[in-house]
């Protein structure tokens, strides 16, 4: 037994170091459709050979029936088993093996990887992929039934995208793959019209395929919201402009204001008249398409003036406790706010708010919240506080009363709460209400506190002795007051009285003199002269009838006067002649007493005031007689007779006795004067004695004309002057004179009058 078991060992030893693969099948890789041939050769074996295919037996017959697409290749005496397989499909993708059974040889395992290329990618929507404007949309292509799966890549008008989201699944085969590349886009109105291609690609087909489409970006109306102008002022016309474009057409407009639709405006614009509202108000614009609407709204920069949106509300507070205030004002520029106590010009805040921290009964009182919209307008809101806490009194600490007359002392409360009591306590008396004696209590409550009085029927002396105390009592405390009563002389009232009135006497005498004076001057040039019958002077020269004489009776004649500095020695003047101003009327009527015969002169004075007699104080004139004329005279010629002097005192009133009282007063000043030759200096022509006293001051009869005369230079200097002086005199006439000069002839005598 032994030796026939190492017998049949020692022959298979050598059978199989006689058959052994010179080829064996490798892994490879195929696509699917084409044909692929696994070798197997084996050296040394004639018996049968058969392949396995992930471990099951294809057979040992050489065309393997059942098989169709399967056979093997080669000559089998020459050991060639290889395994055609032709057009290869994805179920041909498994592990193959060659053995030679009765060798007991297998080869080594091949994997057969059988590629399938992917279909054509397919894009959702495509070609004409229809998007909404500025709305995130996916672009999806898919690559299904590859094997790998399909890698996928974008383009947009040839350009890589690069922002693809990839991702494969596994078929339910187990073999294929499904592979989906999402692009996602924000189109815009610009992206209408582009194209976006997809392309797949594996190692079965590595030329790719791919697909392309093209977007129509649709999009609801694009608005644009304009107002003309601006910045208005409240109560101008501003016009909304809404313009609009959109992928499909504008199907209709809507307009709104805070939310609220305006019924009669459905165009592109509206026109309305703003006020503060549409500054806080938004005014919308909607425009629709088959898309979608778009609606658009905008603020007018309305200007206007504060207006109120919390009004602040009064407190009570007890002393000691936080108080708060809180206003709100709107307004167009920005407002400022002010928080200030009325009574003072301090801020005490800019806020909306005004706090208050541990108020006293000096912080009661009204508070205004003030806005100021710069350029525009202010407006205030005034809120109270009232502090709770002890009485406050208000008394006048002296009050006064007449002495036996009814007297009376006031004591004000103006705290919160209102006083429980008021007591009023003076001597060994206290009294808070009615009467006792000559005494009451009178309390009156007003808006403004409790206001009582301590009435006396009767002042006697003691009362003015007394210390009144006004007392007053609530929760918070007591306030106590002091008062004293004076005495009041009756006097002084009369004084006042009297005083008041002649005030008004006083201001009713100066309108009247302030009447007269705008009358006097307004009446300048209606001005006239009325003369007296004490005005008049009146001189009778006798005439020589001197051939020599000729026409000069008919001159005037010339007054020398005594030496001035401010006027020509040959002027003849008067001085200090008071002008009465009367009506226009009255100069009419004035006539020449003379009836033409005698001249008859009225001198103004430039220098004379216009307020009247009383700023007038007259000077003594003198009077020269032929005697006490030197001889020869500078200015007059020698003359051989010597002419007469008449006085006529006694025919005219010339005495004191016939003047009037300011007359009078002007004659005794002049006897009063110590020297009448410091008021008119001495003349070197006229000696000092030629001074004669003046019958009246206002009045000038003073020259003598001689009987004949020449003239020199100096004659016609100061004759030129006199002329140029008597242009602005006036002729007076006066009627009541005319009858006291009839009794002298006219051929003898002649009247020289002055004024």
């Amino acid at each position: 037994m032994t030796a026939s078991y190492l017998l049949v060992c020692s022959m298979l030893t050598a059978a199989t170091q006689a058959a052994y693969f010179s080829q064996q099948p490798q892994d490879q890789v195929v696509v699917s459709g084409q044909s692929v041939t696994l070798p197997c050769v084996i050296v040394g074996y004639r018996e049968m050979v058969q392949w396995t295919k992930d471990g099951l037996a294809l057979g040992g017959e050489r065309d393997l029936p059942g098989w169709k697409r399967y056979s093997l290749m080669g000559d089998p005496l020459s050991g060639e088993h290889s395994l055609l397989i032709d057009s290869a499909e994805l179920e041909d993708d498994a592990v193959y093996e060659c053995q030679a059974t009765q060798a007991g040889l297998r080869s080594h395992r091949a994997k057969l990887t059988v590629l399938v290329p992917p279909s054509d990618p397919v894009v959702e929507g495509g070609p004409v992929v229809r998007l909404k404007a500025h709305t995130p949309h996916n672009l999806t292509c898919r690559a299904s039934g590859a094997k790998p799966a399909a890698e996928i890549t974008w383009y947009r008008d040839g350009e890589v995208m690069e922002t693809a989201i990839y991702s494969k699944t596994l078929l339910e085969d187990g073999k294929k793959e499904a592979a989906v590349s999402m692009l996602p886009i924000v189109p815009e109105d610009s992206d209408s019209g582009r194209t976006y291609t997809c392309r797949v690609l594996n190692q079965a087909a590595p030329a790719g395929r791919q697909t392309s489409i093209t977007i129509n970006v649709q999009h609801p109306p694009s608005v644009t919201l304009s107002v003309q102008p601006q910045t208005v002022a409240e109560g101008a016309k501003v016009l909304f402009i809404c313009s609009a474009s959109a992928n499909p057409e504008i199907t209709g407009y809507r307009w709104s204001k805070g939310g609220v639709p305006i019924s009669e405006a459905n165009g592109d614009s509206l026109e309305v008249t703003v006020d503060y509202s549409y500054f806080t108000d938004p005014v919308s614009c909607e425009v629709s398409n088959s898309v979608g609407s778009t609606n658009v709204s905008t603020l007018v920069d309305v200007q206007f003036g504060p207006r109120l949106l919390s009004e602040p509300k009064p407190m009570a507070v007890d002393i000691g406790m936080d108080a708060a205030f809180t206003c709100a004002w709107t307004g167009n520029p920005p407002l400022t706010l002010a928080w200030t106590k009325q009574g003072s010009s301090v801020v005490l805040s800019n806020g909306n708010t005004l706090q208050l921290k541990a108020v006293t009964q000096e912080d009661a009182g009204t508070y205004t919240c003030k806005a100021i919209v710069p350029r525009i307008g202010v407006a205030e809101r005034d809120v109270t506080l009232t502090v709770n806490g002890p009485p406050i009194l208000t008394v006048d600490a002296t009050q006064h009363a007449v002495k036996h007359s009814k007297g009376k002392l006031e004591c004000r409360v103006g705290s919160s709460p209102p006083p429980d009591k008021i007591v009023w306590t003076f001597g060994d008396m206290s009294l808070s209400s009615g009467s006792s004696g000559r005494y009451s209590v009178q309390t009156v409550t007003s808006d403004h506190g409790v206001s009582s009085s301590l009435v006396l029927s009767e002042t006697l002396a003691q009362d003015f002795q007394l210390r009144y105390n006004c007392t007053a009592w609530n929760r918070f405390g007591t306030g106590t007051a002091l008062v004293t009563l004076k005495e009041q002389e009756a006097l002084p009232m009369l004084i006042i009285v009297g005083g008041a009135v002649g005030g008004g006497c006083v201001l009713l005498i100066c309108v009247i003199t302030l009447v007269s004076l705008c009358c006097r001057h307004t009446g300048k040039g209606k001005r006239c002269t009325r003369l007296s019958k004490s005005d008049i002077r009146v001189q009778i020269v006798h005439s020589d009838h001197n051939a020599t004489r000729g026409n000069d009776d008919e001159e005037d004649v010339k007054e020398p006067m005594a030496p001035n500095s401010s006027e020509s020695p040959g002027t003849s003047r008067t001085e200090h002649s008071d002008l009465l101003e009367e009506e226009e009327d009255e100069r009419s009527e004035s006539k020449d007493p003379t009836n033409g015969y005698y001249n008859v002169r009225g001198n103004e004075d430039r220098h004379i005031r216009s307020s009247g007699f009383s700023e007038y104080v007259p000077n003594s004139r003198p009077v020269y007689t032929p005697s006490q004329l030197q001889s020869p005279s500078p200015v007059y010629g020698q003359h051989g007779t010597q002419p007469r002097v008449y006085d006529f005192s006694h025919r005219y009133a010339t005495t004191t006795a016939g003047r009037t009282a300011y007359e009078q007063q002007q004659a005794a000043q002049q006897q009063q004067s110590a020297q009448p030759a410091s008021i008119y200096p001495t003349d070197p022509v006229y000696s000092g004695s030629a001074y004669l006293p003046a019958t009246y001051g206002r009045a000038f009869t003073s020259y003598v004309k001689p009987a004949s005369y020449e003239k020199v230079d100096a004659y016609d200097q100061s004759d030129q002057a006199s002329k140029v002086s008597s242009s602005s005199r006036f002729s007076y006439a006066s009627s009541q004179v005319s009858s006291q000069q009839s009794d002298y002839g006219r051929p003898s005598q002649r009247m020289q009058t002055h004024v």
